[in-house]
């Protein structure tokens, strides 16, 4: 999970202002660039830029931590070795970099061009386990050159590493929403704040067959989609509450597979700014510190004529 942290460590000491020799930047080229980088490479995720009318650019970078590259020492005697990186941004643009390693726990920090500001820093939080992925977000409050470090969470860590970067021009991203779903989903989020309170409706009266303890339903009439409604979950006398809806039920498994990654999206995008969990292929989780939304694809088997049947569920969760 990506943890983002606005602070001062000893990592802001790291002398980024110092760079070896510039590469020549190559001429922008369509598609995603990737570049096999060699030490420090200064250039190598700065080859495209917003400008005119593109409203969204992406380049991939390759590269190897060795001891060999600038290291920062803490004043407990700890080494970090680091890669830098100039990226270019306007107001306004938005930024996703997606960073990646099999040898070692990943992170980022992103310098503004005022050295007097804080830096960003963004980091895989979970144990290594044979490879790290960490995604950082982030909105370019003032036009100028920014300053990437690519390090390892971990203490004198080396190998070889990707960086994604996306940028987008200022509402494109918006752009790409659905608006009467992203006004629902704030909505929603609006909601949670009050426990759902509002949305509340009649209670469920529970099933014979229901052995959960703790437990209370109660229909809502609050649809997240048009024609489907939810349903708030009341645990432990309301201290937790959650609201779930089913957005699609079919027997058609590549519908469901098509509306998963349609409302995948839509959610990636809305929750940009929040933690994601490691993708999986029919799950989707961000969270926040106070919310966390899912999203899952689930098939069920029922048996109709003595025929073993197989339905499909796309699921929603916002607690």
């Amino acid at each position: 999970m990506m943890k983002k942290l606005l602070l001062l460590s000893a990592f802001l000491c790291l002398g980024i202002t110092q760079v070896d020799a510039q590469k020549k930047a190559k001429k922008p080229k369509k598609g995603t660039t990737t570049i096999i980088a060699t030490n420090d490479p200064v250039e190598s995720l700065n080859h495209k830029m917003i400008f005119g009318d593109v409203q969204r650019v992406q380049e991939e970078v390759e590269a190897t931590l060795q001891p060999s590259d600038r290291t920062q020492k803490n004043p407990e005697g700890q080494i970090r070795h680091y890669d830098t990186y100039k990226i270019y941004m306007h107001a306004g643009e938005e930024l996703f970099l997606e960073h990646t390693s099999n040898e070692f726990r990943v992170m980022l920090a992103l310098k503004k061009p005022d050295s007097n500001t804080q830096t960003d820093f963004s980091y895989d939080s979970q144990n290594f386990t044979g490879s790290s992925r960490n995604k950082f977000y982030f909105v370019a409050p003032t036009t100028g050159i920014y300053t990437l470090l690519a390090t390892s969470m971990d203490s004198d860590k080396s190998g070889a590493y990707k960086i994604v970067k996306t940028l987008y021009a200022p509402g494109a991203v918006e752009a790409e929403l659905e608006p009467e779903f992203a006004k629902q989903f704030r909505n929603l989020l609006g909601h949670k704040k009050k426990a759902f309170k509002e949305i509340t409706g009649e209670k469920i009266k529970k099933d014979k067959n229901d052995k959960t303890n703790g437990l209370e339903r109660f229909n809502s009439n609050f649809e997240l989609i048009t024609g489907k409604t939810g349903t708030v979950v009341l645990e432990n006398s309301g201290q937790t509450a959650n609201f779930k809806a089913v957005l699609l039920e079919t027997d058609n498994q590549e519908e469901a597979k098509t509306f998963f990654e349609k409302m995948k999206k839509q959610l990636q995008i809305l929750t940009r700014a929040w933690s994601e969990q490691p993708p999986s292929e029919n799950i989707f989780s961000a969270s926040t510190e106070k919310e966390i939304v899912s999203l899952n694809l689930v098939n069920e088997e029922f048996k109709k004529k003595k025929e073993v049947k197989q339905i499909y569920k796309v699921q929603f969760t916002c607690n």
